[in-house]
Formats: C-alpha cells, structure tokens, sequence
C-alpha cells in the first residue's frame, strides 16, 4: 500500500460522524487527531475515534502527521479556518456552505491559490448515480432543448432544532436559513445539472420560525442556456416532504427525488430499475437522516485528487457558485431587483 493520508477533523459535532465513519471505510486513510474549541467535546471524540484531541488549533495545523483537515463547524467559521489550515499548507474539506460572503470566498479561493494546497466543498449528491446518469443525459443531449429546470425543498425543522444551539438560524453564523443552510444541496445539484445560473429573483421572508434569517424563499432563475427554473426552498412545512428535482426539455423530463430518479420520460431512452439503486435519504425530516456513502467517494476523491495533482470534483471554485446564488437571492429580496450573476 501507498502513502496513508492523515485527516485532521475540525469541529466535533453532529455532522464529525459523517466524516470519521467516511474516514475509516476508505483504505488509504486514518484520522490523527480532532480540535473543538470545547476541549471536552475533541477528547470525547478521540477516545471514540483511537485518536488524538488537540488544545488548539495550532497545535492540530502543526502536526506532520496530519494531510487533510475536515472542517465540519457552523458555517460562520468555515472560511477562517479553511485559510487557516491552507496557510499551514494543509489541504481541506469544508462543510457546506464553504462560505457565507462573498468576501469569504474570495479569501478561501485566494488562499487555495497561495499555498498550492487543494480544497474541496461537500456536495456529497453529485456522486450519486441519480445525479450523474441525470448529468450524462443532458450532457449528450437526451432532453433534447432544456426548457426548466426546478427544484422544491419542502424541508421541516422544529423550534427546538433552531434552539438547540445559539448559531442555528443567525445571520452572522448561519448566513441564512432555508437556502444557505438546508437549501444549498439542492441548489448545487440544479446549477450543475443545468448549468450556469445568470439571474436570480427572489422573495425570502422568515414566515413561522423565532430566528433571523429565512425559513421560506421562492426564487425564479435565468440560465445561461436560456431556460429558466423556479427554487423553493422552506423548513416550516409540515410534515416536511423530500426534495424532488424536475428537468424537462424538447424530448423529455427528469424527476429526481432526493438521490433517486422517479421518473424517466425521455423519448427514445429507457432507463431500467437496477440501473439506479434506491436511495435512503430522509433529511427532509432529519439533518442527520443520510448515510455516509456519497461523503466517502467525495472524501476519496480529493484523496485521488492530491495523489493524481487534479482538482477535485467539487473544488472551491465548485463550492462557490451556489453561494453565489443564494447571495444573490437574498440581494434580490432585499432590494426588489433581479440580480445579474454574469
């Protein structure tokens, strides 16, 4: 066996798990150590995990021993330290959102470039096989004209979880609510399959939920290939309903629920049940409620990336055009005005 690359996990809440149990499924990979800015937090993991719980990140960013860290905290904070451990000539993989301004962006995108390292943003649903079979459709044409491409997230979050921990549904450390925390993975998936968005309108309110940000938002898109599309995205609904993605062209339609394709009506094509396993995602209800076998492909793939010296399938430049989105959208309600991306 080749070089054994040591992960670094940043952040020991709900969402470290994914990460760890991903870690060590994959052969050529190990987990070092584990930093939280609640020590008892870092040790708790490590004595979980047969690794090492780090007093600072300093100490973390400093160990030989450690290639990559996962940066797996409250979005607020993700641009600093993924800067920090790319200036430790580290290289990451961020949670999503990878940031929460534009100026962040710009900072992480800057110091990726500096220090030569390589950056990866999570959107674990673009190595589905839904979503590439979905990909490689309209790619070569199969749809014929894109015509829409829309995506509805009828997600359900209670009270409870926006007061469950003082950052969830702030501005400063959430960044959003509805779209840039839950919304974001539908996002991306629909800019990647149809391809680059060129305008966004939008209405964002905060409709039932005691937080600052949103919880309900509509959004019309412009396409750079002319179609257009609508965004939905919510976490008042009840019960909460799984996130579906229709795409229709000149010669047929897609419908995508959560990792799953539902429906293929495409002329001409056919697309047989064992092409594309079910999938179990149930994050609709629960932000926990998805396994952890597209975050070990994505984890994998950067590895492959470092080792090949490509960039990674979602690298930050990758990470940022959804963001770009949702900024956008929140700029559009704000002042009324459809916003140019281009």
């Amino acid at each position: 066996m080749g070089k054994i690359f040591g992960f670094g996990i940043i952040g020991c809440g709900v969402i470290s798990k994914w990460h760890a149990d991903s870690i060590e499924k994959i052969e050529d990979a190990k987990i070092i150590g584990a930093y939280d800015t609640r020590l008892e937090s870092a040790q708790k993991f490590a004595e979980e995990r047969n690794c090492k719980a780090y007093e600072t990140l300093e100490e973390m960013l400093a160990c030989e021993d450690i290639d990559i860290v996962c940066i797996c905290t409250p979005s607020g904070l993700h641009a600093k330290l993924a800067i920090a451990a790319a200036n430790a000539g580290k290289h990451f993989i961020v949670e999503k959102p990878m940031a929460i301004t534009k100026k962040q962006v710009i900072d992480m995108i800057d110091a990726v470039e500096k220090n030569k390292v390589k950056g990866a943003v999570i959107s674990q649903l673009r190595f589905t096989p839904s979503i590439q079979r979905a990909r490689e459709a309209i790619q070569n044409g199969e749809l014929g004209r894109i015509i829409l491409g829309d995506v509805y997230m009828k997600y359900y979050r209670s009270p409870e979880y926006y007061a469950s921990a003082g950052w969830r549904g702030t501005w400063e450390m959430d960044g959003g609510g509805a779209l840039m925390n839950q919304g974001i993975h539908g996002i991306d998936v629909l800019q990647y399959l149809v391809g680059p968005v060129v305008s966004v309108s939008g209405v964002c309110k905060t409709l039932t939920r005691d937080i600052e940000v949103e919880d309900t938002a509509n959004l019309i898109v412009e396409y750079a290939s002319g179609a257009i599309g609508t965004i939905q995205g919510t976490t008042s609904v009840e019960p909460g309903y799984p996130r579906v993605i229709e795409i229709s062209g000149t010669r047929g339609t897609i419908v995508i629920k959560e990792d799953v394709i539902i429906r293929w009506d495409v002329d001409g094509k056919e697309l047989s049940e064992d092409q594309i396993p079910k999938g179990n995602a149930n994050s609709f209800r629960n932000p926990a409620g998805f396994d952890i076998d597209n975050h070990r492909r994505q984890i994998k793939d950067l590895i492959d990336a470092i080792k090949e010296n490509r960039e990674p399938m979602v690298n930050v430049y990758e990470g940022k055009k959804p963001v770009d989105i949702i900024l956008a959208a929140y700029e559009s309600s704000k002042t009324g005005k459809k916003i140019l991306l281009y």
